[in-house]
């Protein structure tokens, strides 16, 4: 795919500094500056992902949310996007802290989700894969869904930003084997926030 090819070329990791361990705080997968506290704090405001093609997603918070299935109040991030894949989500951190994933969506039909994994937080290693599952309700009708996020570069310069982080991302139904429901993979900069997205092969 050419896509991927320029991309190898455009983001060129550091294999020999790429450290074993990183802590992936909130801040930089929404694009706000990170003091170095190693653990989950939300910033406020509003943040604009650095993405260099298409229109960017917008990410406002933090705020109370009212679960409509869960019952339960949360503490959320509004995202939308313009453009031809326009949406307006909700995202929340999962109660294990280690990755925040949308309790809403505009788009599919989706009515609101439970301990998604979407974007990594905490902890991770080079290379390391988990898998989630979680719940998305399709009005009163509850789907089960695995989530598989794998890191791809934990640490490295990417369009002259240092300490890049590339993250892959996988959806499925749940004891489903057929073609994934989405398949991404996900580049973040610090203060940044998303710069690059695109299909994975």
């Amino acid at each position: 795919m050419a896509l991927l090819g320029w991309m190898s070329l455009a983001c060129l990791p550091v294999k020999a500094e790429t450290p074993a361990t990183r802590y992936i705080p909130l801040q930089l997968i929404i694009g706000d500056t990170w003091n170095g506290e190693q653990s989950i704090t939300y910033p406020v405001g509003r943040f604009v992902e650095g993405v260099r093609d298409g229109a960017p997603s917008i990410w406002v918070g933090p705020k109370q949310w009212l679960h409509p299935k869960t019952g339960r109040t949360l503490t959320v991030y509004f995202r939308s996007r313009d453009g031809h894949n326009a949406a307006d989500q909700i995202f929340a951190v999962r109660d294990d802290q280690v990755a925040i994933g949308r309790v809403a969506d505009s788009r599919f039909g989706i009515t609101a989700c439970d301990q998604e994994a979407k974007y990594p937080l905490g902890l991770w290693k080079q290379g390391e894969s988990r898998t989630f599952e979680n719940n998305c309700w399709f009005g009163d009708k509850v789907q089960a869904k695995v989530t598989v996020i794998t890191i791809q570069e934990l640490d490295y310069t990417c369009d002259g930003h240092e300490h890049c982080l590339r993250v892959e991302w996988l959806l499925r139904d749940k004891g489903s084997t057929s073609y994934p429901l989405d398949h991404r993979v996900y580049v973040f900069a610090p203060n940044h926030g998303a710069t690059r997205v695109y299909k994975a092969q």
